[in-house]
């Protein structure tokens, strides 16, 4: 049975359910708007006591495991996991669901105008859906994805820690030593060479395009509007820089940094971030304690040219830059003579050179390709990704926030994934073809070979073994070769996936081409024997033709071109390409004929005698052509066979 509300009591009702929707909306802020989640990273992470690295570890999740999302928290949410509840970076979480995303003509209008490729498009509607008020610009690089990759892969551009999983570290020449198994530590701590795959996915801003990360794109340049000493000290919180500044003239760290900022025109969350990095979120770096024997009351906040070199340690190497005279304010005889002139120093040097992103300054990516893996603030491959997340910090999700993203020239269709399990040993630890020696010889580096077989192979046998044997190859076996060059290519696959490719080029001898005449009624061989006497130019060429593709003509013993007449000893043959230039020259013999006239008269018989009375000489075809009786001599004997041909008691045939 119902009871009707009064006027009065329906008034309190109506009242306590706005107060529940407003509530709800209120917490909806809070809520995330996905209930499940899965690890994303190939190591596993942490999951801590509150919202940040500075809270403890709670306990540790592998990948691919998922998680119920209570609520978030910034750039971290707060899961469940078997009953136990913590915090984790959002970076690390694939979000079952996501915020709706309302089609926005406007946004789409934008996004296409940008220039953005359609794989960005759905990670900003995300964006824009948590965010309308960020603004999303394409950075059109001008460049070919595939040459950035290359110059930056090359061994050591860029390192990760030797605590990495194998797939991060490179194989390459000069990654490895084989003859140790190890990893070549190219910096202090254990730092070694990133691999082709890591470096990849750093680089693919796709994989950036979602909370916390997405700041490393955002610009460096000083914004009074939305770079606040509020936002400031959010992003502080818990470090050394959180503190009273300890000289005068500043209230806090975060007005000394606003104030640099101003003076360099450089963002104060960025220069507050790149201090933490230098110097740790406890301030114990000894580059700014003002402490160090020999550089005392120097400071050098963002550790400019701190590095070991002349003998010095990284430290004294960089108070020796802050203790010189010059430029960005120096000395820096105080706390706030090293910030501000440390902010000039960066702003000069990577904010007015086109890198005034973390991303940026991590790949120098907007000065043309030879720019590339040059002038890079940090060797650490994922360094501007792992900044990103503590400059988000400074920012409220309601902010303007300009980002700048960069696009490539022939990215792959989707995001380059994080590398999996297993090494990248993906090189051949021998590679040969069965008969024959490539050129040159193998290296497991080297990826280009060749190898000349005569022109009648049809194929060839192709052995390879992988390095690793747990690798896997394919492209190695029996080849045909079905032109004058082929291309053979053996990929090597590793265990984490990623490949080498080896190649063999091929190529056939060229069949040499008969270019001697061609005739059924001559014999052609060093001469052209058989013809007749008194045999005409042309019968003679009706008889004889050139080789496919040539031309034939027949020419005097001196080589002008004879077109009537009798052919006779001594007269050529020539042969010529489809250039005109002459490819074969054979002589013609006529036996008995020794004068080159065709016939056989008395004054042959008369050079034959000559000869052998050694009072004239002959040769070549004409020596051939006194040679009646075929001894390889001229005698008495061939005088006498062509005399009796001469009376008709003996025919000579030719």
């Amino acid at each position: 049975m119902y009871k009707q509300i009064s006027g009065k009591n329906l008034i309190i009702v109506i009242f306590v359910i706005v107060l529940i929707l407003v509530g709800a909306a209120l917490s909806a802020d809070k809520a995330c708007a996905a209930s499940t989640a899965t690890v994303n990273n190939p190591i596993g992470i942490n999951v801590r006591s509150g919202p940040g690295t500075d809270y403890s570890i709670l306990f540790t999740l592998q990948n691919k495991v998922t998680v119920d999302v209570l609520e978030s928290s910034g750039i971290w949410y707060k899961i469940s996991y078997n009953g136990r509840v913590g915090y984790a970076h959002s970076d690390n979480l694939l979000l079952k669901e996501n915020p709706d995303y309302i089609y926005n003509a406007d946004f789409e209008a934008h996004l296409t105008k940008q220039g953005f490729p359609e794989s960005y498009k759905d990670y900003l509607r995300k964006l824009h859906a948590s965010h309308p008020n960020w603004v999303f610009k394409a950075q059109n690089t001008g460049l070919e994805w595939s040459s950035v990759i290359e110059k930056e892969s090359r061994v050591p551009t860029n390192l990760v820690h030797t605590s990495s999983p194998d797939s991060w570290k490179s194989r390459d020449y000069g990654a490895y030593d084989p003859s140790t198994g190890k990893y070549i530590v190219f910096d202090s701590g254990g730092w070694v060479a990133a691999s082709r795959s890591i470096v990849e996915y750093y680089m693919d801003p796709r994989n950036f395009l979602k909370e916390g990360s997405i700041f490393q794109f955002m610009t460096h340049s000083y914004d009074a509007s939305t770079q606040t000493k509020e936002g400031l000290q959010k992003l502080v919180a818990g470090s050394f820089l959180a503190n009273k500044f300890p000289e005068a003239g500043y209230d806090t760290y975060s007005d000394a940094l606003i104030y640099a900022g101003r003076q360099a025109n450089a963002n104060p969350y960025v220069l507050a971030s790149m201090i933490l990095v230098e110097q740790g979120t406890n301030g114990a770096g000894n580059s700014i304690s003002g402490k160090v024997p020999g550089y005392e009351g120097y400071y050098n906040y963002f550790n400019v040219r701190a590095y070991a070199s002349g003998g010095y340690d990284a430290v004294e190497y960089g108070l020796i830059y802050a203790k010189g005279s010059g430029s960005y304010g120096r000395p820096w005889d105080s706390r706030i003579k090293s910030i501000v002139g440390g902010a000039m120093h960066y702003a000069s040097n990577y904010i007015k050179n086109n890198q005034n992103t973390l991303y940026l300054k991590k790949f120098n990516v907007m000065n043309g390709l030879n720019s590339v893996s040059t002038h890079q603030y940090m060797t650490n491959v994922g360094g501007a990704a792992s900044e990103a997340s503590n400059l988000a910090k400074g920012y409220g999700g309601n902010d303007a926030v300009t980002f700048y993203i960069p696009v490539y020239k022939n990215m792959p269709a989707a995001a380059c994934p994080t590398p999996g399990s297993g090494s990248n040993d993906y090189f051949l630890k021998s590679l040969s073809v069965n008969g024959y020696s490539l050129m040159p010889a193998f290296n497991m580096y080297t990826s280009d070979y060749e190898l000349v077989v005569p022109s009648s192979t049809s194929s060839i046998t192709v052995n390879a073994a992988a390095n690793d044997s747990a690798a896997k190859v394919s492209g190695a076996g029996t080849i045909s070769l079905t032109s004058n060059v082929t291309t053979v290519k053996i990929t090597v696959t590793s265990t984490g996936g990623t490949a080498k490719t080896y190649t063999i080029t091929v190529a056939r001898e060229t069949a040499p081409v008969d270019t001697k005449p061609v005739s059924s009624k001559y014999k052609v061989g060093t001469y052209i024997t058989g013809v007749d006497f008194n045999t005409s130019v042309n019968t003679f060429k009706s008889n004889i033709s050139a080789p496919s593709g040539h031309t034939l003509k027949v020419a005097d013993a001196g080589g002008k071109e004879k077109t009537s007449g009798n052919v006779g000893t001594g007269c050529r043959v020539l042969i010529c390409n489809s250039k005109g230039n002459i490819v074969s020259d054979t002589a013609v013999v006529v036996k008995g004929d020794t004068n080159g006239d065709g016939a056989l008269t008395s004054v042959d018989t008369l050079m034959v005698k000559r000869h052998i009375i050694q009072t004239y000489n002959l040769s070549g075809a004409y020596y051939n052509a006194g040679d009646i009786n075929g001894d390889g001599k001229l005698t008495s004997v061939d005088t006498l066979y062509m005399k009796r041909h001469i009376i008709g008691t003996y025919v000579i045939k030719n």
